[in-house]
């Protein structure tokens, strides 16, 4: 099976854009505004999965247009919790699946390259 495109913010993190300029012309969609409040119908654990999602995301990466895939995620997540043992494994596949897509697993961080703070030099001073 053939890898997913990258968004172009990932290519750009990454530094991919300047290698294969070509690739990435044209402009990307942007999704718009900031990701808000859980919805109104977004009741007790999913809700509070809700909050701990958007808390633990990378600040920037999620957007309003992001809304649906984190209220999925965010029910997966408290169906999950409330009784591990009889979360079915399709189910499991999606919400590691969605995790994934919005930024929330290990190697997934690591596709947006963040750059390391500078360490401060002790000769810097003087």
């Amino acid at each position: 099976m053939a890898r997913h495109k990258q968004p172009d913010v990932v290519a750009k993190f990454k530094g991919a854009d300047k290698k294969n300029p070509q690739r990435y012309r044209k402009e990307s969609a942007q999704g718009e505004g900031e990701i808000g409040d859980a919805p109104i119908h977004l009741q007790g654990p999913a809700r509070l999965a809700w909050v701990e999602l958007c808390s633990q995301s990378i600040k920037g990466v999620l957007t309003g247009s992001d809304r649906i895939i984190l209220e999925v995620t965010a029910n997966l997540l408290a169906e999950y919790r409330s009784n591990p043992s009889e979360f079915a494994v399709g189910k499991y596949t999606h919400l590691i699946g969605n995790l994934a897509r919005l930024g929330l697993t290990p190697s997934d961080r690591q596709k947006f390259g963040l750059e390391k703070p500078k360490e401060k030099d002790e000769f810097e001073d003087f």
